[in-house]
């Protein structure tokens, strides 16, 4: 899954996704998290728009259910399958930039988790490939959310969660966008992921499980007393 990402290179959204973010209030962000409000771009007749969504995909409320979550992630592999996307993904498709999310690991022996955090070796701007549908608040107010769509990890994620977020290539990304692509297959076909040998992950600090930490130090490398298994596999 994706329960948490970063956004520090904000200031390089409008030129990396082509996009007019003139007026827009974009900071740095290292501790991105659920429920949120997150900069999104979507296709429109005049080309690209950033827009502002909640993360949580609202969902089709059932009796019982009127306090359950919003879904943060969608899976490649049943969007098809779900009413809930169905629609979505041949008509309501989203870029969610960031430039590193976040994985915890347990460490042997003890209740801990190591987190890490997961980038391009670049450490440039990405994509995450995205739904998202229109809703409104108690108030009536307009609150469209979205989700992020995961898929199988890579060999670099893989030891680390079975899951991950279904990164776009960027030459896909005006393919995820158009509005023509409508058939399921070829829709499903640019969900995979991402090459990990372009990727690094490495442990950081713990302070990024609270939701409200927030700053640089938390995508600083920082070496655990007891690393995790598998950890010398992130270099």
């Amino acid at each position: 899954m994706c329960g948490r990402f970063a956004l520090a290179n904000s200031s390089q959204l409008s030129l990396r996704f082509d996009v007019d973010a003139t007026g827009e209030n974009l900071t740095s962000r290292y501790n991105v998290a659920p429920s949120q409000q997150i900069p999104v771009i979507v296709g429109s007749p005049h080309g690209r728009a950033l827009r502002w969504m909640r993360w949580g995909y609202p969902p089709a409320r059932r009796a019982g259910e009127e306090n359950a979550p919003p879904p943060i992630n969608a899976r490649a592999e049943t969007l098809l399958d779900r009413p809930l996307f169905r629609q979505a993904v041949t008509s309501r498709r989203c870029l969610i930039p960031a430039d590193g999310f976040y994985e915890w690991q347990a460490v042997p022996g003890t209740r801990q988790r190591q987190p890490y955090f997961i980038r391009l070796k670049t450490g440039t701007l990405f994509a995450f490939a995205g739904v998202f549908a229109e809703s409104r608040d108690l108030e009536g107010h307009p609150q469209p959310g979205c989700a992020i769509i995961t898929t199988t990890p890579n060999e670099l994620v893989a030891p680390l969660h079975h899951r991950m977020p279904a990164i776009l290539e960027r030459r896909w990304e005006v393919d995820w966008l158009d509005p023509n692509l409508t058939e399921g297959s070829a829709i499903l076909g640019l969900l995979h992921g991402y090459p990990a040998e372009e990727m690094e992950a490495f442990p950081v600090s713990n302070l990024v499980s609270a939701a409200y930490n927030e700053g640089p130090a938390l995508i600083r490398p920082y070496a655990p007393a007891s690393p995790p298994v598998q950890a010398a596999l992130f270099t």
